[in-house]
């Protein structure tokens, strides 16, 4: 048989083609093993037991670097990976250090392989955990409706204290722990709320973290001078007498609500001497006032002179 050399001549365009060809398969099959992503990934820190915590970190972020192979890329981009790394070995409080380990990760498929990370070297500040009584204050948002006010001395929790838990050079700086904010805003009735206690960082509340609220919600009481209310005589004297008002307007300084207050005008109060059956000279006759509800007269009633005069024919 014989042998012939010369199909390597044969076609040679087309063969040096799928040379080049089968080289730039082989490249993408061997791009396509391993491809490298660098993602942020966020750092917990576990204490090593209960009566310790985490009060201090050099970092809560990691910038890490994953190989991973090119059909897992949209995996690893797309998940959220989170570094956890237990301490271990300590036992009172202070500032330790440790290294960031592959272990401390959660891999969304053991093909993927952490190349780098930054910072690897972490350094933590531990605390005691203690427990603590504190007193409950209620947070409030805006304002009741104009003239009106709450009334703080007056403010019912139930419970009014509660014990919280966490880092004791946290909860020395504590002598009172908030509620959620409560709305304010409008309010001209005392109203009962069913309120949580506001969760501190790193403070725990322990129980069932909710108090029961009174607030008592007052019209605001302000005075206010009225300087030209006009007086006018009722009745009539003795037969055959007139009178005279020595004035016919005084000032009155009332007291109330200031929503009512700052409405209030002279013609909203009448006021009047009564002259009935007065006989003949000067007299110092008290002006009545009849006022709008809820106002008062702040001092004693001014005093008019009515002069009682015979009528002449």
């Amino acid at each position: 048989m014989r042998f012939r050399l010369g199909w390597l001549t044969e076609n040679w365009g087309l063969k040096l083609i799928s040379l080049l060809l089968a080289i730039g398969f082989w490249f993408y099959v061997v791009g396509e093993e391993s491809i490298e992503i660098t993602k942020t990934v966020s750092l917990e820190i576990l204490p090593p037991s209960e009566k310790l915590s985490v009060v201090k970190s050099s970092t809560s972020y990691l910038e890490v670097t994953f190989q991973s192979p090119r059909h897992l890329f949209s995996a690893l981009s797309s998940g959220t990976i989170i570094a956890r790394h237990k301490i271990s070995g300590v036992q009172k409080a202070g500032d330790y250090s440790f290294n960031v380990g592959i272990n401390d990760f959660l891999l969304p498929a053991p093909e993927i392989r952490i190349v780098k990370i930054f910072p690897s070297f972490v350094t933590v500040t531990l605390d005691e955990v203690i427990v603590k009584k504190l007193p409950v204050q209620v947070e409030f948002i805006g304002e009741p409706a104009y003239g009106y006010r709450v009334d703080e001395e007056g403010i019912e929790l139930d419970p009014n204290t509660v014990l919280v838990e966490g880092p004791r050079a946290i909860l020395e700086k504590m002598d009172a722990i908030k509620t959620e904010p409560v709305q304010l805003v409008g309010r001209v009735r005392s109203f009962r709320r069913t309120v949580r206690i506001r969760q501190e960082p790193e403070i725990h509340v322990l129980g069932d973290g909710i108090t029961e609220v009174q607030i008592p919600v007052k019209a605001e009481f302000a005075e206010r001078e009225l300087p030209e209310v006009r007086v006018q005589p009722l009745g009539t004297p003795a037969a055959d007498y007139y009178v005279r008002l020595e004035t016919q307007e005084v000032p009155v300084v009332l007291k109330g609500p200031r929503a009512v207050l700052d409405k209030l005008t002279p013609a909203d109060i009448m006021a009047y001497v009564e002259v009935e059956g007065l006989k003949e000279g000067t007299h110092e006759v008290p002006v009545q006032l009849i006022l709008p509800p809820d106002l008062i007269l702040k001092d004693k009633p001014p005093v008019v002179l009515v002069e009682v005069r015979r009528l002449k024919f």
